[in-house]
């Protein structure tokens, strides 16, 4: 009978050793440190920055477009598709369309900066979202990319699918800016 229970518990506790933590809630943010639990960091080599929250990377032979997991920076007027992602952001945050490509140029140009073409990096995380693009953390010269813009104001929180907060940096609804229409 005692043979019985240590098989068994020996059974439980495998069985729970091999249950892998739960998915992330929509809305929750799964950590640099947790996602780097699931798969270990590449390192990869910044070949530019599209905008603020969007770098090409080569990781070894491959290039990956990276979407900095879990916040958003303002769009900066780019090309269509970042002009209309824009006027999204205007309505959503209560801007005029010129301050968000303001402040989305103020984050693209401290990204290239902090971690500009050329630089290696570390990237965390492996999923892919919805456009494709690969969710991650960016690690540039010991900096955390997503955590440093958004201490500095430059990007707001995401926990998609819930709507993106607005950068802290970009002005509020009721604040002028010079140059508004």
């Amino acid at each position: 009978m005692s043979r019985n229970k240590l098989v068994i518990a020996s059974w439980i506790l495998s069985a729970a050793s091999c249950v892998s933590s739960p998915a992330p809630s929509p809305g929750r943010i799964p950590t640099a440190a947790e996602l780097a639990l699931q798969s270990p960091p590449e390192r990869c080599t910044v070949i530019g920055w599209e905008d603020g929250d969007t770098p090409a990377v080569r990781c070894g032979e491959t290039e990956v477009v990276i979407r900095l997991l879990g916040v958003d920076t303002a769009e900066s007027g780019f090309d269509a598709n970042s002009r209309k992602r824009g006027e999204k952001q205007a309505r959503l945050w209560g801007l005029r369309l010129h301050q968000v490509f303001a402040c989305g140029k103020a984050a693209t140009r401290r990204v290239r900066e902090l971690c500009p073409a050329g630089s290696p990096v570390e990237v965390i995380g492996k999923q892919t979202g919805k456009y494709g693009r690969r969710l991650a953390y960016v690690i540039c010269a010991g900096v955390d990319l997503n955590e440093r813009l958004l201490a500095e104001g430059l990007a707001g929180r995401y926990p998609y699918p819930a709507p993106p907060e607005k950068p802290a940096a970009c002005p509020s609804a009721n604040e002028s800016s010079a140059g508004a229409k």
